[in-house]
């Protein structure tokens, strides 16, 4: 009886107002699956019309049929001895294909309208009823009419207000009609009945093996709790399945529902989290890409999933290259007055291979993408959810999210430390559509590079990394890999790539003139190097001592994001300061940098790789090399002078080991000696002349 009375109410006010200008009636109806039509009636009564329009019907019903955008259809136009009556209609079978034809209509009036469509037939813990909601009226889609009337002059500017009047709408669903007031001009129908919530939590931590852990939880007031305690307790055990548990906390005047779940692989937590929203994901959820790692999922797992999401990955990986390509190019302008070498630089690191993310070369990228639809706990008018999303503040997170209404939300987080996880974002809606590219962080234990100037001016870096607890066997082949590609047509060696139990050591060395190590190292990382700098007043080995200045502007945000627990740079062999308490620069929070000997060492525990920044100083030192030439000179000097003294000496003692030999020969040729008594007879002497025997 009370929706009769409501409905000749509104035909009273529609046939009153019918004498003041054209009126707006729509007729919006569907099915649960949202198949159905909009019919929009148009009627003006032949005495208004007469009165305001100054064109025959004829012309102005050809004007609008060239006029009618394609989404909207022009049923009928017809007349009788009352009023005029023109239909359109918008047929559609779903949710999607109306909210898209309907942005196609707006557009082509030029409006900015970005359409929103709430259809609720809640039956939850949370919820009962029909809501149904646009953010639009018909007046708005039948604008191009107004429009082409006013353009051709078909009435006149005073009478514009009259061409939409008034408005009626009436809504059925399932044949069922439903009314909020008798007259509205944009649709919004609410007859659902409520038990309000806090919030809905979503912890999210990305392991360092790729992995998730996830914790939902549901916040419910107590009072909430306490008038629908059993229909609250059933339809939250359901939200729990085969992966994860669920469990019941008291707190702070909430009682608070929380599924749990660790070690998730990418599936499982996929899995999990639409059990609980009981929701198929539109998008799909976590796919890994691009990592250094071996995938912690099966190959037939990760395929699925990276097909899930092709299109998304791909606009995703279209927008990182042109902001990578953005990057480099305001890169490219700053260095432009600094140095050619700069410009070079830039332009090689253009030509790297755009699959390689050579920004986070010992990091596993991990792109997450998915839909939650939380429209099961929607507990208020607003159809809306109050969600708040956390991660873990290990990872570097960037990317965004849109909600229910088409409104995007940049969201960023920087790697830091802590045990507990950080807020990420928080929105209300039915539902968020979530892109997030998550950089995981390993863990640097030890961080030692050494750098050696020679007095030519050349840059030699030995550079030592042990990573703990980060990578696996099956990281390494795909980690040496991408070395190779980085680090190809490069002077960088890899000289170490080994796992030690639980810690990768990575030892890697690169030898070039300033040019050549700003070169190689910002091609094959892409981080820029324009601030480097060496400057050597008398270069050369025989230059008796050298003035440095030095600026290095080498980040170890190459081997980590995050923190390292402990961290030693130093430049060897470049002297003293030119004054003692002398100025150097550099950002070296929870680090000393200070000249130790002849060396300028930077040492800290605990070091954010970004709080370290190019270390710069200017020193004195002596050019040791020329002594040593001297010396060596010295000492072969001396050996020669050895050499040729035992030579002459040799010579000597066989000279006198000819003459003595020569003298014996002599005595031999000028005598004769007895054999029987020994005595010396003259050289011939057949007989002796002591003994008297014969010599023979």
């Amino acid at each position: 009886m009370k929706n009769k009375l409501k409905y000749l109410i509104c035909l009273l006010a529609f046939v009153f107002l019918s004498a003041c200008g054209g009126v707006v009636k729509t007729d919006m109806s569907f099915d649960d699956s949202f198949s159905g039509s909009r019919i929009i009636t148009y009627t003006i009564s032949n005495a208004d019309y007469t009165s305001y329009v100054q064109k025959d019907l004829a012309t102005v019903e050809a004007t609008l049929k060239s006029l009618c955008p394609p989404d909207i259809e022009i049923t009928s136009v017809n007349q009788d001895n009352s009023n005029i009556v023109a239909v359109f209609t918008i047929n559609f079978t779903s949710k999607d294909e109306y909210e898209e034809k309907i942005g196609n209509i707006l557009k082509a009036v030029g409006s900015d309208i970005v359409p929103k469509v709430t259809f609720l037939r809640s039956d939850t813990a949370f919820a009962k009823g029909v809501a149904y909601q646009e953010n639009f009226g018909s007046d708005d889609l039948l604008k191009w009419m107004s429009d082409g009337i006013m353009k051709n002059n078909y009435i006149t500017s005073s009478y514009e207000t009259y061409i939409f009047s008034s408005d009626y709408i009436s809504l059925h669903i399932n044949g069922d009609e439903y009314a909020k007031d008798s007259e509205m001009s944009i649709i919004d129908v609410n007859s659902a009945k409520y038990l309000p919530l806090d919030s809905v939590d979503f912890n999210t931590t990305v392991n360092k093996d790729s992995t998730i852990d996830r914790s939902i939880a549901v916040n419910i007031p107590d009072s909430t709790y306490n008038q629908a305690k059993d229909d609250i307790e059933q339809f939250m055990s359901k939200r729990v399945g085969n992966i994860g548990s669920g469990s019941w906390e008291q707190k702070d005047g909430l009682h608070i529902f929380t599924v749990e779940g660790k070690g998730l692989s990418l599936d499982e937590c996929k899995q999990m989290t639409e059990t609980f929203t009981g929701k198929k994901e539109v998008s799909g959820f976590p796919v890994e890409k691009e990592s250094t790692a071996a995938d912690s999922t099966s190959e037939s797992d990760s395929t699925a999933q990276t097909e899930s999401t092709s299109e998304t990955e791909s606009k995703k990986e279209e927008s990182k290259k042109e902001e990578s390509k953005k990057d480099k190019s305001e890169k490219a302008d700053e260095s432009t007055d600094t140095s050619e070498t700069d410009t070079k630089s830039s332009e090689s690191a253009d030509d790297t291979d755009d699959n390689l993310d050579r920004k986070h070369l010992f990091s596993k990228n991990v792109f997450l993408n998915e839909n939650l639809n939380l429209e099961e706990y929607i507990s208020n008018s607003d159809n809306a959810v109050r969600l708040n999303y956390y991660v873990n503040p290990q990872n570097n997170y960037g990317g965004d999210v849109v909600d229910a209404s088409g409104t995007e939300q940049d969201i960023a987080l920087a790697s830091g430390s802590g045990d507990s996880n950080e807020l990420l974002f928080t929105g209300n809606s039915s539902a968020f559509d979530i892109s997030l590219d998550v950089n995981i962080v390993p863990t640097v234990s030890k961080y030692k590079h050494i750098v050696k100037i020679s007095p030519t001016g050349k840059i030699k870096r030995d550079i030592t990394v042990v990573f703990k607890d980060s990578f696996t066997d099956a990281d390494i082949k795909t980690l040496e890999e991408n070395l190779k590609k980085a680090f190809a047509d490069t002077k960088i060696k890899v000289g170490k790539l080994a796992l030690k139990g639980k810690d990768l050591e990575v030892k890697i060395t690169s030898t070039g003139s300033l040019d050549e190590d700003i070169k190689m190292w910002q091609t094959a990382t892409e981080y820029s190097r324009i601030n480097s700098d060496l400057q050597i007043d008398k270069k050369g080995y025989f230059a008796s001592k050298q003035k440095l200045s030095f600026i290095d502007d080498f980040t170890p945000e190459i081997f980590t994001l995050g923190t390292i627990d402990s961290y030693e740079y130093m430049v060897k062999g470049v002297g003293k300061p030119l004054a003692k308490g002398d100025y150097f620069g550099g950002s070296f929070d929870n680090a000393e940098a200070k000249f130790k000997g002849n060396d300028f060492v930077v040492k800290g525990n605990n070091v954010a790789a970004s709080y370290i920044s190019f270390p710069e100083f200017t020193s004195v030192r002596t050019n040791y090399y020329i002594y040593i030439v001297f010396v060596v000179a010295a000492l072969v000097l001396i050996l020669i002078f050895i050499i040729v003294i035992i030579v002459l000496i040799k010579k000597s003692k066989k000279n006198k080991a000819q003459t003595g030999e020569g003298g014996q020969a002599g005595i031999s040729e000028t005598s004769a000696f007895c054999p029987h008594c020994g005595a010396k007879n003259k050289a011939g002497a057949k007989f002796c002349s002591s003994c008297g025997k014969e010599i023979t």
